[in-house]
């Protein structure tokens, strides 16, 4: 899909200077905000929000240092971090920082960019945390009474929060926590923390992985969407509650959540056999070769030892669409020529001019000819004769028979008519879709007439502009996935945010089919090398999926990396 932004803010409103800051105890709750408008945003909002949510405001610059012995709260808002000032007042001020809140203040610091401030300067020990570039879309409440989370959820143990500037209100998760309890977090295990409480002395510390500051324009007009806004005006009220109450020492003691441990990787099971799923690898091709080349060196060199009848890639082999990128990729699969076969199901990132999907044109086909691959005793055909865009692939383990269909980037209808066709003509075997847009990473079906709000769909793009169509992951489910009584999978990448989601759901006749979105190229350098390993156990009625990392000999464990689902017969 893309890579991470690369976020350059511009200063616009204020930062605030904390020297020798000693909070009084009063019936007035007094705060200093530090917030401007960055450049992806362009908005602020935090003062304001406070001002309605009955906190008296100050707003001071950066280079007007002020000593606020009256304030109860300082807040830093989203992205100050990016300005240059900020490590040196960072460097000067920390120190009083922590006198601040050791003498009954809160500091509350919301979303920082994780490529400018990875980890919170003014944090004391034994408190720390590290952000990272994640951006889920739900988040899960783990302390269900916090007066901060008072009127969210529903009664729910999760949120979903609603979306301003095209994503959820919770942006740049942290990796690692110690000494704070985690309030909300990505993962229902406290992994991905979106908002953490610490305590100091008689103070508080709160860092969020929250914008909800981001709510006007330079000219004060409001530009967040009304429930994000809402959401926005609830957390700023409970954050005045939350205040009142450290300031008059009737806050609940903040119990630590003892830092998130993965799990231990799950072993492979003797006479069992594998898949190996490889998303995403466009930045590999464009920048970092190397790790493509590990990735399958790894596979060749384990074919038999984990018994891979499979690799499916599932598209964006290559970023941009030129010869030098198309050169890394097919150096990288020619290590498992003779070796294991493969499908390719290309992505958007690998059609049009400079891999802008514009049209289908593509040199795919130059480096990944059908001749190479028409004497497979596994390949079964391809849509059109001389491109390997729409492939599809026969083989038999586990004794069952199967059908893996590869189908190009937003298939076009002709594609979708031809697929269901062979489905029909292969009856009696499990069958696999491979395709690079289907699943969001919210668990939900790409669907182009009830999900406007979904990012990066295949109508999004110059090839939904051809005469021959397109089709989105609810296009497929109705013309092709639910419609078959062997269908078992469908697997794809493209979609950033957490990269992850899963969804298994019944077709027309009952079956159950599992859809998976896989995709770590949001990770440093674009992905880490990680892929995900699809082991089919030997009772023949469980499948065990594992992410691993040949280029860091790393297992990621985490609930959405690790976990088994039925196979049904």
């Amino acid at each position: 899909m893309r890579t991470k932004w690369c976020r350059v803010r511009t200063l616009c409103a204020a930062l605030v200077c904390v020297v020798g800051v000693t909070p009084a105890i009063g019936e007035s709750l007094r705060a200093f905000v530090y917030e401007y408008a960055d450049e992806w945003t362009e908005a602020t909002g935090a003062a304001e929000a406070m001002r309605r949510a009955g906190f008296d405001v100050t707003e001071a610059s950066l280079n007007d240092p002020h000593r606020f012995d009256d304030a109860a709260v300082i807040v830093f808002g989203s992205f100050v971090s990016e300005h240059p000032s900020y490590a040196s007042f960072m460097a000067k001020h920390a120190t009083a920082l922590i006198e601040f809140v050791e003498a009954g203040g809160v500091v509350v610091q919301f979303t920082q960019a994780d490529q400018t401030e990875a980890v919170p300067p003014f944090l004391p020990l034994p408190l720390s945390a590290r952000r990272v570039d994640d951006d889920p879309t739900k988040l899960h409440i783990l302390a269900r009474d916090h007066p901060l989370l008072a009127g969210f959820g529903d009664g729910n143990d999760s949120i979903t929060l609603p979306e301003h500037f095209g994503r959820t209100a919770a942006w740049e998760v942290f990796s690692e926590q110690t000494g704070f309890r985690v309030l909300l977090a990505a993962a229902r295990d406290g992994q991905y923390p979106a908002l953490l409480e610490g305590e100091v002395g008689a103070g508080r510390i709160l860092l969020a992985a929250l914008y909800l500051d981001k709510l006007t324009n330079a000219d004060g007009e409001a530009v967040a969407p009304k429930a994000f806004a809402s959401a926005a005006d609830r957390f700023f009220t409970n954050l005045h509650a939350y205040v009142s109450l450290v300031q008059s020492g009737k806050a609940d003691r903040v119990m630590p959540t003892p830092p998130y441990t993965p799990p231990a990787p799950l072993p492979f099971a003797q006479g069992s056999w594998s898949i190996v799923l490889l998303p995403d690898t466009q930045l590999y091709s464009l920048h970092h070769p190397d790790i493509f080349l590990v990735q399958t060196e790894w596979i060749a060199a384990n074919v038999k030892q984990h018994n891979i009848k499979y690799v499916l890639h599932l598209g964006d082999i290559v970023h941009t669409n030129t010869e030098a990128e198309w050169k890394v990729a097919r150096r990288a699969m020619a290590q498992l020529d003779g070796v294991v076969p493969y499908a390719l199901a290309p992505g958007n990132h690998d059609y049009g001019e400079r891999g802008s999907a514009n049209n289908r044109a593509t040199l795919l086909n130059t480096y990944f000819p059908v001749a190479d691959y028409r004497d497979w005793p596994t390949f079964g055909g391809t849509f059109e004769a001389d491109r390997i865009d729409s492939s599809y692939h026969l083989f038999t383990a586990g004794g069952r028979d199967w059908i893996v269909l590869a189908l190009e980037w937003g298939p076009r209808d002709a594609v979708v008519a031809w697929a269901d066709e062979l489905l029909r003509e292969h009856p009696d075997r499990d069958a696999i879709l491979v395709t690079h847009a289907y699943l969001y990473d919210d668990d939900t079906r790409y669907d182009r007439a009830n999900r406007p709000d979904q990012h990066w769909s295949p109508y999004a793009y110059g090839t939904a502009d051809l005469p021959a169509g397109t089709n989105d992951g609810e296009d497929l489910w109705r013309k092709l996935v639910s419609r078959h009584p062997r269908m078992r999978f469908t697997f794809n990448g493209h979609v950033l945010g957490d990269g992850q989601g899963r969804l298994s759901t019944p077709g027309e006749h009952g079956n159950v089919v599992h859809q998976m979105l896989v995709n770590y190229q949001m990770r440093e350098q674009g992905g880490e090398g990680y892929l995900r390993l699809v082991e089919f156990l030997p009772d023949g009625e469980m499948v065990r999926f594992r992410t691993y990392s040949p280029h860091l000999d790393r297992y990621l464990t985490d609930s959405q990396n690790q976990f088994t689902l039925p196979l049904p017969r």
